[in-house]
């Protein structure tokens, strides 16, 4: 029995051993290892103690996320490395590797002046993106744009680092220096620098590794640019929606004088939608400096929507006091096509500058069904406008009822003599009141006037009327 007990006791010993073993084959010392609370980031990492500057790392992202990046040397973006890793483009089983440095709480810039060589072990497999490497220079200090950090302090136990993912989507690019979205995530972590000293070696760092040397300070999920999404959204809305109900209105008679609310009501919202985007131009390197195509068309539409705003003032001024079409008028009907034109293109052209481009596609549609509408309202008002033709006489075609050809004349229209007529216009089936038939008797005829009634007659039928001293004139053809 006691020998029964030993032997088990040997087996659970030789079995605790080499799960030890199995673990330190995963984390090994001479390393710190991040993982992020998901499971989307792991990073590695190994200083080595042979006195040069070179540095060992392994990072890994999930292929589920656009983009993934550790930045070492501060607890916040300005002065920070960043070593960013997405998926290539030209080849969907490798992978882009982009350092980049932080000046402030913005799009990190592409830093060419890293000098790395990549290890075995990188590319795309099993749901991951997996970049390895050593760094042999400026990995260790870099330009830190005027800020106390730029370097890692290779004795601190409290390194400060931090992490970002990039929006859960796909994304994949060739180039380095490739525009990115705003991250979805961050956090900041510790680094213990005396335990990543050791062997100068590649990192381990595997599906069972776990984070040893490292400690997560904060993390914060469902991040967004809600600046640039109020940009898109009241852009959209103003030109998509209101400029064309405002067209609309000013051309329905009952409904032209809410034009005016609705069209300010509009500018109003375009201008918000401008500062908005002014403000989430400084997030991005592709937008700082204000020169793309998309900010040049956004600055002219701006600009016209003033001309149209003083072209409609002075328009309705002059109008209201002659009543009649003015210059300005028609400057102002011009100007409102260009300028919706001109907003829907950008439209169209800004969501691919900011990397959604299956929104571009959904104002393209937008855009596709304003212009079919106008179409089909322009055809609809030609053919209610176009008059009734009736045929008619040479030269005569396309008149409307009221200049019909009269074949015969209305008897109360005779005359003593026949003519031929071609055609006239139309009048009234009965006489006007008081009109008189003409006499066969050309000139005028004197009135008897009428000095009163005979006694005991009973009617006055074949008596004149009494009109006094004037006279009755007579139509005569």
């Amino acid at each position: 029995m006691l020998l029964r007990n030993l032997w088990r006791a040997a087996l659970t010993a030789a079995a605790l051993t080499a799960s030890t073993r199995a673990d330190d084959a995963n984390n090994p010392t001479g390393q710190s290892t991040f993982i992020s609370p998901d499971n989307s980031l792991a990073f590695a990492f190994t200083v080595p103690d042979n006195g040069n500057t070179d540095v060992y790392f392994s990072l890994r992202v999930s292929t589920k996320r656009s983009w993934g990046a550790v930045g070492l040397g501060s607890d916040d973006m300005p002065g920070a490395l960043f070593l960013i890793l997405y998926r290539s483009k030209n080849n969907r089983d490798n992978v882009t590797f982009s350092p980049r440095l932080a000046y402030g709480n913005y799009e990190p810039k592409y830093y060419p002046d890293l000098k790395f060589e990549v290890l075995d072990g990188t590319g795309v497999k099993d749901g991951y993106m997996m970049f390895n490497a050593v760094c042999n220079e400026h990995c260790r200090s870099w330009p830190a744009g005027g800020t106390s950090k730029g370097y890692i302090d290779v004795s601190s136990p409290n390194q400060q680092a931090v992490y970002a993912l990039g929006p859960k989507e796909s994304f994949s690019d060739d180039e380095p220096d490739a525009n990115l979205k705003m991250h979805s995530e961050y956090g900041t972590f510790t680094i213990d620098m005396k335990r990543t000293q050791g062997r100068a070696d590649l990192p381990v760092l595997t599906e069972d590794s776990v984070a040893e040397g490292t400690t997560l300070n904060s993390h914060s999920t469902g991040k967004f640019d809600w600046k640039a999404a109020a940009h898109a959204a009241f852009m959209v809305f103003s030109f998509m929606l209101l400029l064309p109900i405002g067209a609309i209105l000013i051309r329905t008679e009952k409904l032209a004088k809410f034009h005016k609310f609705n069209q300010t009501f509009a500018l109003g919202l375009v201008l918000g939608g401008f500062a908005f985007g002014i403000l989430a131009s400084f997030h991005y390197q592709r937008s700082r400096g204000f020169h793309s195509l998309h900010q040049v068309l956004g600055f002219i539409v701006i600009l016209l929507m003033f001309v149209q705003l003083a072209m409609g003032i002075l328009h309705h001024l002059k109008w209201r006091k002659t009543k009649k079409p003015t210059t300005f008028g028609k400057i102002h009907l011009w100007n409102g096509r260009i300028v919706m034109t001109l907003g829907a293109v950008n439209g169209y052209i800004g969501f691919g500058f900011a990397l959604d481009r299956r929104y571009a596609l959904i104002v393209l549609g937008i855009v596709f069904f304003l212009v079919m509408c106008t179409l089909g309202y322009i055809v609809w008002a030609a053919k209610r406008q176009m008059p009734r033709r009736q045929q008619g006489p040479s030269g005569f075609e396309g008149l409307n009822h009221s200049y019909q050809q009269q074949q015969q004349p209305e008897p109360w229209r005779s005359t003593g003599y026949t003519a031929t007529v071609t055609a006239a216009p139309s009048y009234p089936h009965d006489p006007p009141p008081g009109y008189e038939a003409p006499s066969a008797q050309i000139g005028l005829q004197n009135v008897t006037p009428w000095r009163g009634a005979t006694p005991g007659r009973g009617s006055y039928e074949d008596e004149p009327l009494n009109l006094g001293s004037s006279q009755k004139p007579r139509e005569f053809t």
